[in-house]
């Protein structure tokens, strides 16, 4: 028989599992309760307006939709996405925009445009695990920074340190990968100070930034931010920093449809490396959105999800503080925006064993260590509150409780039966 993996390229040998994903499949059962995807509520889709919109395609241009079309994207739809942006006051043009199908495409297409074998991308210690895979399959390497105690973003002393340190050894660093708000799979969100210091630092060291914002308008508490794009055009306006967007937790995830803002010469390139994999993005999907934005409902809908939002993400870390044993080391994160939360239990307790025990409780969440490139922390886990309702979130942390009190109680109670060696 044929063996692949003799024939396999190494780029393919280096591809690994979504953890997520194969995690989805052991949840499939309807009596499990999933924290574990990062799935939005199907009832913020506005459903009649997207009909409506599609028909309005249907009715006046229907052989455009169904053709092919250009890879930089419909320009009805770019159109709107300037509008989009400039009402958040960032400034584009055209030629700033490339519509992806969705952001992992766009995750795809920045290790493949910037790194080499070996190369290294910086990130939070923990990142998200799409990230994490993309640069994997291009053989690349992620430099991991940790976040401040704080949660405001990277612990920058360990940046400057770490960076010195992988610069002295030759390690060749393209990019910083970051996500600024809300962070996946923490859910922090940095502090203005932070996103200047970062852009600084990449300012000095002549890096990117690849600035990752699918939950940026999911905001529920506090102020918002200026993003580091915003940021890079109100300083130097140098053109380093690429931002990545889409649909998929604005809108709906089912028209995987997102869009890259950067400096045209490297729009351009990233042209190039999209015709190699889709040559366009949806044509339907594109003209559909476009025609959605032009009636201006985006903008109550995101408040709509930001309220749904608001109250279930209280309501989880309300059933976090009841059920929860009560322990200085057993914390999680009380993120102001997106749709996760992090939590840290005691160092003894591997929540990749422990998953297996949470499925037979019925409770299923995203095992911490699958947001880390090496050199894993095992007693973590992500926990997602959109999508569940209010009675499934107070029954799977019920659940989830149940299941980390036994791992505390097992420890605490200590090895019992074993036989030692004679002599010991």
């Amino acid at each position: 028989m044929l063996n692949l993996e003799s024939i396999y390229s190494k780029n393919a040998n280096n591809m690994r599992k979504s953890v997520i994903r194969e995690l989805l499949k052991l949840t499939q059962q309807p009596e499990i309760i999933s924290f574990a995807g990062g799935l939005p509520a199907p009832d913020t889709f506005p459903v009649e307006e997207l009909r409506a919109a599609a028909n309005r395609v249907f009715d006046t241009n229907p052989k455009k939709a169904l053709q092919y079309g250009t890879t930089e994207g419909d320009l009805d739809l770019k159109a709107e996405l300037i509008k989009f942006e400039e009402r958040q006051g960032v400034k584009l043009g055209p030629d700033n925009l490339l519509v992806v199908s969705a952001s992992q495409q766009a995750l795809d297409m920045m290790p493949k445009l910037f790194l080499d074998p070996g190369d290294y991308v910086i990130a939070g210690s923990p990142t998200y695990v799409g990230a994490i895979q993309a640069i994997q399959s291009y053989q690349g390497r992620v430099l991991g920074i940790p976040f401040s105690p704080e949660n405001d973003g990277f612990d920058l002393v360990e940046l400057e340190k770490r960076y010195a340190r992988a610069k002295r050894d030759g390690k060749r660093i393209k990019y910083i990968y970051v996500i600024p708000d809300f962070q996946n799979p923490t859910g922090i969100c940095w502090s203005l100070e932070k996103r200047k210091a970062l852009l600084e630092f990449s300012y000095r060291n002549d890096l990117l930034i690849v600035e990752d914002s699918p939950y940026r308008e999911v905001r529920f508490l506090g102020e918002t931010l200026p993003s580091i794009y915003q940021l890079d055009q109100q300083a130097e306006n140098r053109g380093t920093v690429i931002n990545l967007k889409t649909f998929s937790k604005i809108l709906v995830p089912g028209a995987r449809v997102g869009w890259i803002m950067a400096r045209p010469d490297i729009i351009a390139k990233l042209v190039i490396a999209k015709q190699a994999m889709d040559l366009c993005t949806n044509v339907f999907s594109q003209m559909w959105l476009a025609e959605y934005l032009k009636t201006g409902k985006i903008y109550d809908l995101i408040k709509h999800t930001c309220d749904n939002y608001r109250e279930k993400r209280n309501y989880m870390v309300e059933m976090l503080e009841k059920y929860m044993p009560k322990r200085f080391d057993l914390t999680w994160t009380k993120p102001e925006g997106g749709l996760f939360l992090w939590i840290s239990l005691p160092k003894y307790i591997d929540t990749d064993a422990m998953i297996h025990k949470a499925v037979a409780e019925k409770v299923a969440y995203v095992v911490g260590s699958a947001f880390y490139f090496d050199e894993p922390e095992h007693n973590c886990m992500r926990l997602n509150f959109s999508y569940a309702n209010k009675e499934q979130i107070e029954v799977g942390i019920q659940r989830l409780a149940k299941v980390v009190a036994a791992e505390i109680a097992a420890h605490d109670a200590g090895p019992r039966g074993q036989t030692h060696p004679e002599g010991l």
